[in-house]
């Protein structure tokens, strides 16, 4: 049986992520981790832990998931219709209607194991990309805190819901090319698209014009660099 839970989120979300497990089970040991690097060490030194990822970008490996006591639980911050990366990005550019996040067991295949929880609300008509996905960590912390009594009993599995994962999975490529922009886009596509995609350090709407790649100038280049609402830059 598990005896203690690796907490696999990014540092900036760590403490607010641990916070209502620590509430439910104080005397239960949490370790915060970031990297796949860090969650091999972990296990190492308690290597009957319950992993729990918050949502993390590390992918887990199968041999990982293989070596856990039970199954392991990752909060996605997209609902079950928007797996994979991004889903804030693809639930805008698709005209979704409404939003959330899911609870699930984690696979070897990204998003696709069976279903805990879901936590939803309808999705703001004028939000954009930094909304949505500030809006989404508040919605993941609410589950979070809502499932943490159930998260911490590591004598048994979490129960599973009805609900079922709908749509592929995003990955990096099908970002980017939504960062590509056609030639001949119109005014409202573009505004549609740049809702979507946003602006950040790392990526930006771009087109290919006479042979050369033009990049969208950010509208403020010194702006902080702002992830579900809190400033990481």
């Amino acid at each position: 049986m598990p005896d203690a839970i690796l907490l696999l989120a990014p540092p900036e979300e760590q403490e607010e992520s641990i916070a209502p497990l620590r509430v439910a089970a104080p005397s239960l040991p949490i370790l915060p981790i970031a990297t796949r690097d860090d969650l091999r060490a972990a296990l190492q030194r308690h290597p009957h832990a319950r992993l729990i990822s918050v949502c993390s970008p590390v992918i887990v490996p199968a041999d990982i998931l293989e070596r856990l006591d039970g199954p392991a639980y990752n909060l996605h911050p997209g609902p079950p219709e928007f797996p994979g990366l991004y889903p804030a990005v693809f639930a805008l550019f698709e005209g979704a209607t409404t939003f959330g996040v899911t609870l699930h067991e984690m696979t070897p295949d990204v998003d696709s194991g069976p279903i805990v929880a879901t936590n939803s609300v309808d999705m703001p008509a004028d939000i954009d990309r930094a909304g949505l996905e500030a809006l989404s960590w508040h919605l993941a912390r609410h589950l979070l805190r809502g499932m943490a009594e159930s998260l911490v009993d590591l004598s048994r599995p979490l129960p599973r819901v009805p609900r079922r994962w709908r749509g592929p999975a995003r990955r990096q490529p099908d970002f980017e090319a939504l960062c590509r922009l056609p030639p001949d886009l119109d005014a409202a596509s573009f505004r549609h698209r740049l809702r979507a995609v946003g602006e950040g350090p790392d990526h930006a709407l771009r087109v290919s014009l006479f042979g050369r790649w033009f990049r969208l100038e950010p509208d403020h280049p010194d702006a902080p660099v702002v992830k579900g609402g809190r400033r990481i830059g």
